[in-house]
């Protein structure tokens, strides 16, 4: 795929997703899958190795959130095992001017995102190396996020007590799911509550070119997270609340 076909696809899905964009962001974003797949090869950070499933899968599905939601200059944001960086980094990419933070728990990732960083020149971006249940308890960050996000990491009932406690009060958590959504839902309801959040909606969001259901849940945080959340690193996955 050359970079012209490249932006053809992008123009077209973003207007299918009445998302606005800038040159430059396209520009980002090639850049981004190019470094992507270069680096890949040495440190395996996703199995989509393949331009279009890049830009489908990663680019589209993480800019969903656009689709729903608008972020304001100066919002933080918090991505929970970001992974390569979707859909945090790519979000940054269309709302530069909101304050980042990138965690996952392998040095691989954390090192090629603050690599690719600053590659594209972007400000307001921290990568950390840390399990959400350690930095959850870190003052610096816990109760602090406009906005904390989570992309194919864990089932809902554990997937609250790695992102609720980062959210403000007031704040928003957006967690991106398939098509089985609605068991796990039903299974995290009581996590939810007992973690200061609240069911906002469920939102069924279209990724152009790609064939499945994909939905968002939005959570509000209501009250704060009782102290003892999150246990430490493990206990969520081994025994969900």
């Amino acid at each position: 795929m050359d970079k012209h076909q490249f932006e053809e696809k992008l123009i077209l899905g973003l207007r299918k997703m009445n998302i606005g964009y800038r040159k430059e962001y396209l520009e980002m974003l090639w850049e981004y899958m190019h470094f992507l797949l270069a680096e890949n090869k040495k440190y395996n950070l996703t199995a989509i190795d393949e331009p279009c499933e890049i830009i489908n899968k990663h680019f589209f599905d993480s800019l969903t959130l656009l689709s729903e939601r608008k972020l304001k200059a100066g919002h933080s944001l918090i991505d929970v095992g970001t992974g390569a960086g979707f859909p945090g980094l790519v979000l940054k990419i269309f709302f530069p001017n909101i304050r980042l933070v990138l965690l996952d728990s392998l040095a691989k990732r954390i090192n090629f995102l603050r690599k690719l960083v600053n590659k594209l020149g972007l400000s307001g971006v921290k990568a950390i190396h840390s399990r959400a249940e350690d930095l959850g308890k870190d003052q610096d960050y816990r109760g602090s996020f406009d906005w904390v996000v989570s992309r194919a990491v864990a089932p809902l009932n554990i997937l609250s007590e790695y992102t609720l406690p980062f959210a403000r009060e007031g704040g928003s958590v957006a967690l991106y799911k398939g098509p089985d959504f609605q068991v796990e839902l039903e299974e995290a309801k009581r996590a939810i509550s007992l973690l200061g959040g609240q069911l906002m909606e469920v939102k069924e969001v279209k990724v152009p070119d790609l064939k499945g259901e994909r939905y968002i849940i939005f959570l509000k945080k209501v009250t704060g997270t009782p102290s003892k959340y999150p246990r430490r690193a493990g206990i969520p996955k081994k025994r969900p609340l």
